[in-house]
């Protein structure tokens, strides 16, 4: 079986259902050795996709946190800035 490529704009629900489908696959144990080492290497490369639009995504969000001068005063502050807190 040759490698599967993934789309470089492919959508992350796309390449999660993708991933999902893979796994289904593997969990039958009806395939061959070789077949089953490709399709993990693809599922491992679909995974990765998903790790990174996640990241990307969790980079973009921002969260509105009440200012401690009151309740009128708002900031916004960066997702991963508020992780460390």
């Amino acid at each position: 079986m040759a490698a599967k490529k993934i789309a470089k704009n492919i959508k992350f629900e796309d390449a999660l259902s993708e991933l999902e489908q893979q796994v289904k696959l593997l969990e039958s144990g009806e395939l061959p050795l070789e077949e089953a080492l490709d399709i993990f290497r693809y599922g491992v490369e679909l995974s990765k996709v998903c790790t990174s639009k996640l990241e990307t995504v969790k980079q973009e969000v921002e969260k509105i946190v009440v200012a401690s001068g009151g309740d009128a005063d708002y900031k916004l502050e960066a997702f991963q800035d508020l992780e460390a807190k």
